[in-house]
């Protein structure tokens, strides 16, 4: 049986990684966060001048073998990056292999 609480906090976990991660990349922008489950996970960027949306599908964040440290693939693969040059319409991020 799958224990919720047990994904929640995982799901939970890997949110945070994300959102740290735009933080840092996005210095003095607000950044969002809605769970459109179980399709999407859609974090926004926003400094009421520019806005930026990077969407990452459910099952990415959702699944045990993708820890923290794949997560930070994000700043090698320059997901910041590609989020300023797809704007407003959205970057949607596919995990690598390992």
């Amino acid at each position: 049986m799958v224990d919720l609480a047990d994904d929640a906090s995982w799901i939970n976990k890997n949110v945070q990684v994300v959102t740290n991660y735009l933080t840092k990349e996005f210095e003095n922008f607000a950044i969002g966060y809605h769970a459109d489950r179980p399709l999407t996970h859609t974090f926004t960027v926003n400094n009421e001048k520019k806005f930026f949306k990077l969407v990452i599908g459910w099952p990415t964040l959702a699944d045990r073998t993708v820890t923290s440290e794949r997560i930070n693939r994000l700043l090698t693969e320059e997901v910041a990056q590609e989020m300023r040059l797809h704007g407003e319409n959205g970057y949607r991020w596919t995990i690598s292999e390992p």
